[in-house]
Order: C-alpha cells, then structure tokens, then sequence
C-alpha cells in the first residue's frame, strides 16, 4: 500500500509491472531471510521489501541512486507514524521531553532491536548516547552485495524520529559506511539552547 502511488508516480504506464517484479523479487528473498526475534524479525521483513523493490525499480530502468531514494521515500512514508505513535504513548510516562525520548531510546533498544543487534551506552550530559557495535540489517544487506542500500531503507530514518520527539540526532559514522560503529547521540533542546547561549556569549 505505500509502494502503491509512488511507483505511480515513478512509473506512469508500468506501475502495475513494477510491483508484480518486486512480489517476484520478494518470493525469490522470504525464504532465505535471517530468523532472530520476533521484533528483529518484523524489520527483517521490510528489508527484504525493500531489497525487492530496489532490485525491481533497476529492472525497469531506474538508476541505483533513484531506486535507492525510491525506497528511503516509501520506508519514510511507513515508518513515520511510528516515532510518532511512541511520542504520544510515552505521555503516560511523563510530560517531560527529555524523560520521554529516554523512555523510549531505553525500550527500542532492549526490547525491539534486540540481539542479534548490540549497543554499547554511553554517559552524556546533552540527552542520551549508545553505540551500535553489530548491525544485522548491514549484514544482510551486504551479503545481498546492495551494501548501499542499507542507509536508505534502515539508517536515514533514524532522522524520523528525532524530527517526531523533537531532538536532534548527531551521527558521524555508520557500520554500513565502513565504520567499526554507529554513534548516535541525542541531543535535547534543553542543551541546544545552552550551547547556542553559551556560543553567543
């Protein structure tokens, strides 16, 4: 359903033959898709879509770096409900931003990117920092040989949901770059704006 009118978009007159290439792509990938838990497996199944698509996307004439900001653009569409819905949930927890967004950074990573994924957590005094030492979403997607494919359809939507809780996001390498880790630190507004008084002054 969210492919749906973006292939329209992409693809005017074969739409319909874009996405019966991707649900052949898609029963080619199922069966050969890495079984973890039951959360890791969920997001398994959207990379194997979006392996698919990207795959079908070039079949019919799209360029690798097209196919590529077709699939970051559907995953987008998809995932953003999502940091949204958690926002509004972790209002039962607190009123406090800074106490939300630690809720649910704390519940994600326990619980629904769990093993085969590791984090390494980090003390900060501007929001909250962990590193991702074991990324099996890059694993995949390398050993597809699409090693590119892991920003679009994983890592740039990271960047959602720091928009959604309204903090920022500083990310300044990635496993899928070539990176031993990904760090991400999350930044609160409360020290945005010390750090934007104390660079005036």
């Amino acid at each position: 359903r969210a492919a749906s009118h973006r292939l329209q978009a992409h693809f005017p007159d074969t739409s319909v033959q874009v996405w019966r290439s991707t649900r052949t792509w898609q029963s080619r990938l199922a069966p050969k898709r890495p079984r973890h838990s039951a959360s890791v497996d969920l997001v398994m199944r959207y990379m194997v879509w979006s392996l698919a698509l990207y795959r079908a996307a070039q079949e019919h004439g799209m360029s690798q770096a097209d196919a590529g900001a077709l699939v970051e653009t559907i995953m987008s569409d998809v995932y953003q409900p999502v940091p949204a819905a958690l926002f509004k949930l972790s209002r039962l927890r607190s009123a406090k931003r800074e106490t939300r967004v630690k809720w649910i950074l704390g519940m994600l990573t326990r619980y629904f990117f769990s093993a085969p994924f590791r984090h390494r957590h980090i003390p900060s005094e501007a929001g909250m920092a962990f590193d991702v030492v074991l990324c099996p979403l890059t694993d995949y997607f390398k050993d597809q040989g699409v090693p590119e494919l892991t920003q679009h359809a994983a890592c740039n939507l990271d960047y959602c949901a720091a928009r959604a809780w309204g903090v920022d996001l500083v990310r300044s390498q990635t496993i899928a770059d070539g990176a031993e880790h990904c760090d991400f630190r999350w930044i609160f507004p409360a020290h945005r704006e010390r750090s934007q008084k104390a660079g005036q002054t």
